[in-house]
């Protein structure tokens, strides 16, 4: 899961650049930045899966040393200026902060309670979710691609989910609501194809909610261009870990889940935040957000790979629909685009 970039960070623009050949370094560097941003991204699901934690003591782990990540590299760029923008912090900033921080604590408990395909799929709608809101939020007007896209999308989605709401679909494995209470569906839930996670209307609905959240703090970035993001995501981080610490026990983890969760929020959070906003500094929106999108079929492949978690037939059509019209759309956008 991605946050907007740091509106407020410094362009690097290629016409500055003093030679052609330099450019296409910078250039170069940018696609790898944004490819390792979507690598970090999607090892979401591999941490969740292998660690065999709660969900609220996970959500401890990833957001406290996701936002050390974050406050530290605010520390190693900017100096001790870097607490400024938190003494200045208005409330924009903290509207921004608060609904990622939720936005964090949805995206781990869906990705806990359904397949990782089923969230990554439904996730990539964010864009057209968010051109929705625009419009209804802001008073934007869509584009007829934009609508036709925001269209499929629904769709996409609307396939996805329906297994879970048809009579006699399965509901949460093991015990009822989320696992919060007892433990991740881990060792016991994810054999086969999705171990029963894909009929789970719990599940989708927390797709759906964290979807709807990213399209919210998109529409709401998009009102303040000027919001400092990586101070907004390091704040996100700890509020996260905050709001599940006293559901959580952080210290009853074995050493080997200590290992994976010391990985899980520098990585995912920390690393994959950073490179992004430099990647994207360099790169063109519309290639940005192409070779962001990478991540979402990557995810579902580490757990396929590692854990056998396969998608049932629904979310394969549905959100094959969302993924497709996803990089047709960014596609065209780029096609488009001014030289």
């Amino acid at each position: 899961m991605s946050l907007p970039i740091d509106q407020s960070a410094p362009v690097i623009r290629g016409a500055a650049l003093p030679s052609a050949t330099l450019a296409r370094a910078q250039r170069h560097l940018g696609i790898l930045l944004v490819t390792g941003a979507a690598l970090a991204w999607s090892t979401a699901g591999f941490f969740t899966r292998v660690v065999e934690t709660d969900l609220w003591t996970m959500l401890v782990w990833r957001g406290g040393l996701g936002a050390v990540a974050l406050f530290l590299f605010m520390r190693l760029r900017d100096g001790p200026a870097c607490w400024l923008v938190l003494r200045r912090a208005d409330r924009p900033f903290w509207i921004a902060a608060f609904l990622s921080a939720l936005a964090m604590v949805v995206f781990i408990a869906a990705l806990s309670t359904t397949t990782v395909a089923k969230v990554s799929l439904i996730y990539a709608s964010v864009p057209f979710a968010a051109a929705v809101l625009a419009y209804l939020l802001l008073g934007e007007k869509a584009g007829h691609r934009a609508l036709v896209a925001s269209l499929l999308a629904a769709i996409g989605v609307a396939i996805m989910v329906a297994p879970s709401f048809l009579p006699g679909a399965g509901g949460l494995p093991g015990a009822g609501g989320l696992p919060g209470a007892g433990g991740l569906p881990g060792a016991d839930g994810l054999a086969g194809a999705g171990g029963g996670l894909d009929d789970n209307p719990v599940g989708d609905g927390l797709a759906l909610a964290m979807t709807l959240l990213m399209a919210l703090i998109t529409v709401h970035v998009r009102r303040y261009p000027g919001l400092p993001m990586v101070a907004v995501g390091a704040v996100a981080c700890l509020l996260s870990a905050l709001l599940a610490l006293p559901f959580a026990a952080p210290f009853a983890v074995a050493p080997v889940d200590i290992f994976w969760l010391s990985l899980f929020g520098p990585i995912t959070s920390g690393i994959g935040f950073v490179l992004y906003a430099k990647g994207a500094q360099i790169l063109a929106a519309s290639e940005a957000a192409l070779l962001g999108a990478l991540e979402t079929p990557l995810g579902p492949l580490w757990v396929w790979l590692l854990f056998n978690e396969i998608p049932d037939a629904a979310t394969l059509l549905g959100g094959g629909l969302i993924f497709v019209t996803l990089l047709v759309y960014v596609w065209r956008d780029q096609a488009q685009a001014p030289a």
